[in-house]
């Protein structure tokens, strides 16, 4: 068994506890039900025009709507692209086009979803609504090459059917069918094909080829995609034909050459000059001349033969049996070809008389009976001193044939030859000159002479690369020993004046390195963007020459970002404190995040994903607002989780937990539990000993703190005589002060204010309680409460209970919000709320009246009352 007193605390705090649950169980599953989200998918194809229905959001909807409500929706976040009709649930393209490959970019894998959120309104309807529109793809991207100009070279000896791999493939930024594509070659003229294998593009050789005939062939490459219609891009497809030594030296005449020189001729006189050609380019047309194994030892030693010009030459030196006819065969070699042949028959004529001849003195060094001159030598170099020995006195003049930078100047009666303009090895190697002596009216040439002049090469050009400054771009997180650019520069020069060294520069940092001889710029270290995104430094060519020449070219590596960063939060748990009653779309916080990539990379969106919270994300500004009500006696704790998600494909996020505590405002009055109503009566024994607590008043508060704290006083009595009763202050117990004598006897009405400890102004709540003294413990009856009382009360008061209100008007404020609440819960959500209230009140009746159903819950008893004595009536 329970004693009295005991069962009392039991009751007043199981009481409590039951009472605050159905108000909170019923408070939030008016708010939030377990199907207040849905999602739904709509398909709309790119790039419609203004206007155009996608779907409508109510077809998807069961609500029950009451007769005369009508049901909003809204769109939780603003967007360009799809407008929602509030009325109809409609959604519609906007001017702003759905642009597949602008929303959903080239490397986005599965279908293109454009995410939004709405929400359905008003809040006893409250819905979430994931819209999910698929953004269909048409045919609305032509392919494109990343170069319009491709290049290929290909030697003119590759067989037919060789196959080319080309690193070129199209692109197109659509999707499916429509980024399918095919390949044709227009312009090849049947010498090449082009065939597509896999991810692989093929040029075939389908004729053989022949660099002589054609050297370039010009040719369209063209991609079309599957779409309907279909679209086109087209690339200029440009393939080199490369020399291969196929082609033989021809010469340019197959008649004999038939020369006739006096046999007292000059030595070195030029008697003739063959020349063949051979259709290859560079070393492949290089020709060589020699005589045939059938010219006698007698020709060759009396003409000789230049294996480099193809010029014969005479020495001068005829003795009596030397024949006066001599046959030379000539052969023009470039290997791997059989010589061609030429045939020069020289005749030698007796002459008695002695014939003018030109006699040389170099001045200039020899090599071989070359003269070599450095290209460095000043205008006016002395090369040699010509004089013309004629025995006859024929007046005559010494001239150069040809335009070449050399002159004859008269010198005491013989020439000077001499340089004429600065030489350049870079544009001619070599110099033949022909020296002729000419009678007086330079109509007839009586004796010619060749000097070869050679120039050597001298360190006057420096190492040039093509750009003053060259850039290239990697990736972070690269491999080791990565290539980045190969670097060229050209030295005119040649040998080792023209050989060229590569180096960094004093200012290029350590991970960078350069290969010496091709010029190949790699990184040996792995590099980071958020550490350093631009290295400047210098690449320095030099010659071998001595001294040797230098330039230096600017590079600019710039490092490319990868979605290597997660977003970051400036801690894993916020905190945050905001009053009840916030207001909407208020700024409660804001939430600071980073990401140390950049563009896409670091742009970061940062969404709720407990969606039933008060709270949204405006990413805008980056604050968490406010979405709805706020109450703390619904909820004091808001637990959130977020997420920063960044715009990387695949895409980083970061959780962090938010947590939101609500303080309070003094905004629920006291609500009296027990008495229930102005019209419960306690019968009191005469009996009764003074002291003895008779009645207790049991008030919550909803709020908290001193919001919360209650305190009791009697503001208005109705009694026989003197009233023997007092209130304490804090419990809200009454008691009894004096013995009860015969003048107490009767019904005593006291009037009690309940206040809070609210500030500025407190709450309050009033009670009549309605003890009748008696000698038995007769029931009471009590048909109405004092209505004078109220007129004498100050202004707040009357609000509260004045004589013109009904009696329900008089219960207090707060109980009566909290009970229209209740009954509208208990309405909207019929069967099951309203089954548990019932088997609630039903064992709270079992519990705290156990004789019979009328009996009202007491006030305070003492431990010999029972609560049957109280009487309710109504």
């Amino acid at each position: 068994m329970i004693s009295g007193m005991d069962y009392r605390k039991h009751f007043k705090m199981d009481w409590a506890r039951i009472l605050q649950n159905c108000i909170g169980m019923l408070l939030l599953a008016h708010m939030v039900s377990s199907e207040s989200v849905s999602e739904v998918t709509f398909s709309v194809k790119e790039e419609e025009d203004v206007g155009v229905s996608i779907g409508n959001i109510q077809q998807h909807l069961i609500p029950l709507v009451s007769d005369g409500d009508t049901l909003t929706y809204k769109f939780l976040e603003n967007n360009l692209y799809v407008t929602l009709d509030e009325i109809t649930g409609f959604l519609y393209t906007t001017k702003h086009k759905l642009d597949r490959e602008i929303l959903c970019p080239p490397d986005h894998l599965g279908d293109c979803v454009l995410q939004l959120n709405a929400i359905v309104m008003p809040d006893k309807y409250f819905k979430m609504i994931k819209v999910n529109i698929d953004i269909e793809d048409i045919n609305d991207n032509a392919p494109y090459f990343l170069e319009n100009n491709i290049s290929l070279s290909i030697s003119e000896n590759t067989p037919v059917g060789t196959t080319i791999g080309i690193d070129h493939l199209a692109l197109d930024k659509d999707t499916g069918t429509n980024s399918m594509l095919t390949y044709l070659l227009e312009n090849s003229d049947g010498f090449f094909s082009i065939v597509l294998e896999g991810e692989s593009l093929s040029v075939i050789i389908e004729k053989p080829l022949d660099r002589e005939s054609l050297d370039v062939h010009q040719m369209k490459l063209i991609a079309t995609d599957g779409g309907h219609p279909s679209l086109s891009g087209t690339a200029a497809l440009n393939v080199q034909v490369e020399d291969a030594n196929d082609n033989c030296p021809v010469f340019t005449s197959a008649e004999p050459i038939l020369v006739t020189i006096p046999e007292n001729a000059a030595a070195d006189s030029i008697v003739a000059q063959v020349h063949a050609t051979d259709a290859d380019l560079g070393s492949n047309a290089d020709i060589i001349y020699s005589y045939s194994p059938r010219v006698s030892a007698a020709s060759r030693e009396l003409f000789s033969l230049d294996p480099s010009s193809g010029i014969i030459t005479f020495s001068g030196v005829v003795e009596m049996e030397t024949p006066h006819e001599h046959k030379l065969s000539v052969f023009a070699n470039s290997a791997p070809c059989p010589p061609a042949l030429a045939v020069v028959i020289v005749y030698l004529n007796q002459d008695t008389n002695q014939q003018p001849v030109i006699d040389i003195s170099y001045i200039a060094s020899l090599d071989n009976d070359d003269v070599v001159l450095k290209e460095n030598v000043p205008v006016n170099t002395a090369i040699a001193l010509l004089d013309v020995i004629d025995p006859h006195n024929i007046k005559g003049s010494l001239n150069i044939e040809g335009d070449v930078p050399f002159i004859l100047k008269p010198h005491h009666g013989k020439y000077l030859l001499l340089t004429s303009k600065p030489l350049d090895f870079e544009l001619d190697k070599q110099y033949n000159v022909f020296i002729v002596a000419q009678n007086a009216n330079q109509k007839s040439i009586f004796h010619k002479r060749f000097i070869r002049i050679r120039v050597n090469d001298v360190n006057d050009n420096a190492p040039r690369f093509s750009q003053r400054s060259v850039e290239a771009s990697i990736e972070e997180n690269n491999g080791l020993d990565t290539p980045l650019i190969r670097l060229t520069a050209i030295d005119a020069d040649s040998d080792q004046n023209g050989q060229v060294v590569y180096s960094l520069g004093p200012d290029a940092p350590p991970m960078f390195a350069i290969n010496t001889s091709t010029g190949e710029l790699t990184v040996s270290s792995v590099l980071d963007r958020e550490q350093q995104d631009l290295y400047n430094f210098t690449v320095v060519a030099a010659d071998q020459g001595t001294p040797s020449l230098e330039t230096v070219t600017t590079v600019l590596i710039r490092v490319l970002d990868q979605n290597d960063n997660r977003p970051l939060f400036i801690t894993n748990e916020f905190t945050f404190f905001i009053p009840e009653n916030f207001p909407r779309l208020g700024e409660v916080a804001i939430i600071n995040v980073t990401d140390a990539d950049t563009g896409p990379n670091g742009k970061v969106m940062v969404s709720i994903l407990n969606s039933t919270v008060p709270f949204v994300m405006d990413n805008a500004r980056g604050t968490l607002r406010c979405s709805s009500d706020i109450d703390r006696e619904t909820a004091d704790i808001h637990e959130i989780w977020i997420v920063a998600i960044d715009g990387g494909n695949p895409a980083l996020s970061t959780t962090a937990k938010v947590t939101i505590f609500v303080l309070d405002i003094n905004d629920n009055p006291p609500k009296v539990l027990l008495p229930k109503n102005n019209f419960s009566c306690l019968p009191i024994p005469a009996s009764t000993a003074p002291g003895a607590t008779v009645a207790e008043i049991y008030a919550i508060d909803m709020d908290a703190g001193m919001n919360s704290v209650i305190s009791y006083k009697i503001i208005g009595k109705e009694a026989p005589g003197p009233s023997p009763f007092k209130i304490d202050s804090l419990t809200g117990n009454i008691t009894l002060q004096e013995k009860l004598l015969t003048n107490h006897y009767g019904m005593h009405h006291l009037f009690i204010q309940v206040s809070d400890g609210g500030l500025p102004k407190p709450l309050q709540s009033t009670i009549w309680i309605n003890l009748f003294v008696n000698e038995t413990l007769s029931p009471c009856v009590l048909n109405t409460v004092p209505e004078g009382f109220f007129q004498e009360q100050p202004l707040e008061m009357q609000n509260l209970c004045g004589r013109e209100f009904s009696e329900i008007l008089c219960l207090p404020l707060t109980f009566i919000v909290g009970l229209a609440m209740m009954t509208a819960s208990l309405i909207f959500f019929a069967a099951g709320i309203y089954m548990f209230r019932k088997a609630t009140v039903s064992n709270l009746r079992n519990m705290i009246r156990p004789a019979h159903e009328d009996a009202e819950i007491p006030l305070k008893l003492n431990q010999n009352y029972d609560t049957r004595d109280w009487v309710d009536v109504q």
